[in-house]
């Protein structure tokens, strides 16, 4: 498998596992469910950002950052989507 692959391929597992996240933290949102996934969400996103610097050693420097800041740019995307998709409560009470 080329690095352009992996990397895409390993991207992808990783946005899919911040939507599983989502959907895990969802009923649980109140009983600390949003903390776990708030963290998940951080870890998955960094881990965007490094997939494509580590594993595509076939391009330069520059393009490895641009691809990284790609990454982590869908990364957010999904995370917020999938907060918003899975319907996580945020305020669970208000007093």
């Amino acid at each position: 498998m080329s690095p352009k692959v992996f990397a895409w391929t390993t991207g992808a597992a990783l946005w899919a596992a911040m939507a599983v996240s989502a959907l895990w933290a969802a009923p649980r949102s109140c009983e600390g469910g949003l903390e776990v996934y708030l963290l998940a969400g951080l870890v998955g996103v960094v881990a965007s950002l490094a997939v494509p610097i580590l594993m595509r050693t076939d391009c330069s420097a520059l393009r490895r950052l641009a691809l990284g800041l790609l990454f982590a740019g869908i990364g957010v995307a999904v995370w917020i989507a999938a907060l918003a998709g899975a319907n996580v409560r945020i305020m669970c009470r208000l007093f």
